[in-house]
């Protein structure tokens, strides 16, 4: 077994400073590792040692110093962790459904979405409730329109939200036991929402007033920065992507932003961005010999550092939240950082990837590959339309054929 070390220092100071590299000169991460936490070491290169945590509370792996000031940070010790937990079991010893549940995001919505979930009572009981959260009628909205009313972001993400869970409730009737105890649920961007929320981590009612908000102040963001647009790019490798993006931020020079936003299948990217950095960034995309590089329609440029406003307010209603947050249920593959957070795991974990969502690229890709590889290979999309199915046919084309969509 590798050698498990125990932090030592930081008591006073709510743990101990992780970075991100080696270096002294990377990023902190934003979160410490706790006093008391154990950790597993990955290498250790002079005073700076590279860990995996074990128990305790802190960022999942990052680099440490030995000491501090002659001090010590970390120890050597002999002490256990306790093992991890085992995803595929239930608390009963009951072996869970060998498939993930998997919820689409923005873009999927469209008029006459919801059509044959209306009858469904708990479907029914939802959109009651929803009116009275919103202030304004989803079910209307989702069957009748208009398209432009339905595609902005701050009705399109409670609509999608409520559509998901619908497709839940659709599945449950078909397959019991996939739904209620499968052994990862998943969400692209909103989605992560609805998965949250089947896994039991927040109520509906909960749940539906953190998107409301965070669809509001993403609404707000996307109009009140100068104009966003976000661009679809395939067909060329990520560190050309992210060469190409800092070329266009720098020619269009101060205040611009261009970075990738969405890793979503391999050599499928989309970009968010200024609107000039993204039209230069287009152009560039295609002399680089990229299959597509077409400007989305879209409300703003998600998942980069202009929503940071955005991110601002959510952070804040999440804290607020926090408190009557439960550990999940069934394990929740995270977008921001590709994190498993097991059943009965940290919400402070859950948090710190949510806190991280709207800034951040969504790692849909690599969270697919990272189920795969842990031998989960039948999936249920759950909510309106088939993009995340047409995504995996691109991730895994055997996986592709074992996903079923549950549409509303």
């Amino acid at each position: 077994m590798a050698q498990i070390w125990e932090i030592v220092g930081g008591q006073t100071a709510g743990g101990i400073v992780v970075r991100e590299g080696q270096s002294l000169k990377t990023a902190q991460c934003d979160e410490r590792v706790s006093f008391g936490a154990l950790v597993e070491e990955i290498e250790l290169i002079g005073e700076r040692l590279h860990y995996k945590l074990r128990e305790g509370d802190g960022p999942e792996e990052g680099w440490v110093s030995l000491t501090l000031k002659s001090n010590p940070l970390v120890t050597k010790t002999d002490k256990k962790p306790a093992p991890p937990v085992d995803i595929f079991t239930d608390a009963d010893g009951k072996k869970r459904a060998a498939c993930g549940l998997l919820f689409p995001g923005q873009g999927s919505q469209y008029v006459g979405m919801l059509k044959d979930a209306v009858t469904d009572p708990v479907v029914k009981d939802m959109l009651a409730k929803a009116k009275d959260i919103l202030g304004w009628d989803p079910l209307e909205l989702c069957l009748n329109g208009p398209e432009e009313k339905l595609e902005m972001t701050n009705f399109t993400q409670p609509c999608m939200f409520i559509g998901g869970l619908a497709g839940i409730e659709k599945l449950r009737k078909e397959k019991p036991e996939e739904t209620n105890n499968p052994t990862f649920v998943a969400g692209l961007s909103l989605g992560e929402y609805t998965a949250l929320c089947h896994a039991g981590v927040f109520s509906f009612e909960d749940g539906l007033k953190l998107v409301k908000l965070r669809g509001e102040a993403m609404q707000e963001a996307a109009t009140s920065q100068g104009k966003q647009l976000m661009l679809s790019v395939a067909g060329l490798e990520r560190d050309v992507v992210d060469k190409l993006a800092k070329e266009a931020k720098d020619e269009e020079g101060s205040g611009a932003t261009c970075s990738v936003a969405n890793e979503l299948f391999p050599n499928g990217f989309s970009l968010g961005g200024s609107e000039k950095a993204i039209t230069i960034c287009q152009k560039k995309c295609e002399s680089a010999g990229a299959l597509q590089a077409k400007v989305l329609k879209t409300g703003g440029a998600f998942h980069t550092a202009l929503m940071q406003p955005a991110q601002d307010k959510l952070n804040a209603a999440l804290d607020e939240m926090v408190e009557k947050m439960n550990p999940p249920k069934i394990a929740v593959c995270m977008n921001a950082t590709v994190d498993i957070v097991p059943p009965g795991g940290k919400v402070k974990t859950i948090v710190a990837n949510l806190k991280k969502q709207l800034t951040n690229p969504v790692r849909w890709h690599p969270s697919c590959e990272k189920m795969i590889k842990m031998g989960i290979i039948e999936y249920y999309e759950c909510g309106p339309m088939k993009q995340l199915k047409a995504m995996m046919k691109r991730i895994d084309g055997k996986v592709w054929k074992t996903t079923t969509n549950v549409e509303v």
